[in-house]
């Protein structure tokens, strides 16, 4: 695909809470009664009789950096952060699969359970879980999280314009599920892929894929179902009083357009794909603020008539293209005036809630903007959701800011972030592109020829529908591989508009 060279216009509940039940799955949100310090410690604070008396008590989202961290300075507290919460057995957990789902924990996590290892991830941006079933006993649980915000040449962003804030800053739950459920340690995805092609205002293909695993000891035979049908809700915010379109028309009803099963028997200690194609003819298609329609797709996992898994999620249908005229959304030019967002606020940090989710986007949109670059890391899974019911286009990016790492394992983090946010975020139709950087040095030339090509062909590999960016402020960055390239000109500010 020939790059193109566009230019970006830059403008301005109860300690184990019971947030939201599938049927087939629970998930458990984990907000109070959570003790927490600051600072590294010789003695690991992982077992049932360590001390916590002198703790800090705090609940969840949280971050150690809400008062220091807010001039954008370095002159903050870079340090590892512990957090440890007693769970006690719950009748749920028996003969079940218990994972703990962080949205968000910068930048690096590992989570202990009855002082043993239960995992660790890197990344402050991106989704992930950790498997517990094992770990668990009857009786008190201790479960003690080490999260470190300090600098390593192994993950970026190792420099940025913005703070580094330390904390489990995003909500954090327990899911139940059965022995049998759609696919949870995919790289923090949910697991249900739906993939749109050959599409027209005449028909639309839609690919649902999802894998399923059998984690008891036996042969399971399992029927799996899967339903496309038209919305009956629609979950309006009262930040935008006047959308450009008509609530009722984005809930026509709820009724079913396809049904596709399959009955299969999975092994013991293994795993089935499905992977099914419908054809939909006349779609209503997602077609920005004017339009933002999607379809329900509700897949569901059964045995013996007996519901184990159900994920529900929606898709739109839109098509995407870029030439030297511009972006065209559905075939017709769709000039992208927009903003770009970080996701703190004064004296709370990065651990914002849904309300202050809702002011921003509330503000973006009723100010006109019909894009947001969701600068400069993945965002909270709400957010996107966001720009998915009310139309925004979004550019999705990871944290790969300024500078490469000297650590040989730099590349892969980097890979991997993308991997995550690209698996999790695949459903959305507000997504148009994958940004694979911003404004790295043109001294890393050598490096960034290497792994440019490799995070390019990653997003690819990972998704073939939407298109790569990259923003920079330097010509040497035309050595890098994407498939559109933003030009960061700033007059006035510095560099003096002009590119190097």
């Amino acid at each position: 695909m020939k790059k193109l060279h566009l230019i970006f216009l830059l403008s301005i509940l109860t300690s184990l809470c019971y947030s939201s039940q599938q049927q087939g799955r629970l998930m458990m949100e984990l907000v109070d009664d959570w003790k927490f310090n600051a600072g590294i410690l010789s003695n690991l604070p992982i077992s049932s009789q360590y001390d916590d008396s002198a703790w800090l008590k705090i609940s969840l989202p949280h971050t150690w950096n809400n008062l220091d961290a807010q001039d954008g300075g370095d002159n903050y507290q870079r340090t590892v952060g512990w957090y440890r919460k007693v769970i006690n057995w719950s009748s749920d957990f028996a003969d079940k699969q218990v994972f703990l789902e962080f949205l968000g924990a910068n930048m690096q996590a590992e989570c202990f359970v009855n002082g043993t290892s239960v995992g660790s991830h890197k990344g402050g941006y991106t989704a992930f879980r950790f498997d517990l079933t094992d770990k668990l006993i009857k009786g008190k649980n201790i479960l003690a999280i080490k999260i470190d915000n300090r600098f390593s040449e192994e993950i970026a962003p190792l420099s940025g314009d913005f703070s580094f804030f330390g904390g489990i800053y995003r909500k954090l739950s327990l899911i139940i599920a059965d022995k049998v459920h759609v696919d949870l340690l995919d790289n923090g995805a949910s697991g249900l892929y739906l993939t749109p092609s050959k599409i027209s205002s005449k028909s639309a293909d839609l690919e649902i894929r999802s894998t399923i695993v059998n984690e008891s000891n036996e042969a399971k035979q399992v029927k799996l179902v899967a339903v496309l049908r038209h919305p009956d809700r629609f979950n309006a915010i009262e930040e935008i009083p006047n959308p450009d379109f008509i609530i009722s028309n984005m809930m026509p009803g709820g009724s079913g357009i396809w049904t596709l099963t399959e009955t299969v028997t999975i092994p013991p200690k293994s795993s089935y794909v499905f992977r099914k194609t419908i054809n939909v003819n006349n779609p209503h298609l997602w077609n920005g603020k004017k339009d933002p329609y999607r379809y329900e797709v509700d897949f569901s996992v059964f045995s013996n008539d007996k519901l184990l898994d159900n994920i529900v999620d929606h898709v739109g249908f839109r098509t995407i293209s870029a030439t030297k005229n511009g972006f065209f959304l559905n075939g017709n030019l769709y000039p992208l005036r927009g903003v770009n967002r970080h996701q703190d606020r004064k004296d709370i940090g990065n651990a914002i809630s849904e309300k202050e989710h809702n002011e921003d986007f509330g503000l973006i949109y009723n100010m006109g903007a019909n894009a947001i670059r969701l600068a400069h890391y993945p965002q909270d899974p709400y957010f996107y959701d966001l720009c998915d019911r009310y139309g925004l286009v979004i550019w999705a990016e990871i944290p790969f800011v300024n500078n490469v790492g000297n650590d040989p394992e730099f590349g892969n983090t980097t890979k991997n972030q993308l991997k995550e946010l690209i698996r999790q975020q695949y459903n959305r139709p507000s997504i148009c592109f994958w940004g694979l950087q911003n404004e790295v040095r043109g001294e890393y030339d050598a490096k960034m020829r290497t792994l440019m090509s490799e995070l390019n062909t990653l997003a690819h590999r990972e998704d073939s529908t939407r298109f790569t960016v990259q923003a920079t402020n330097h010509k040497t960055a035309n050595n890098w591989a994407s498939d559109l390239m933003a030009w960061n000109t700033y007059p006035g500010w510095y560099g003096n508009g002009t590119l190097k």
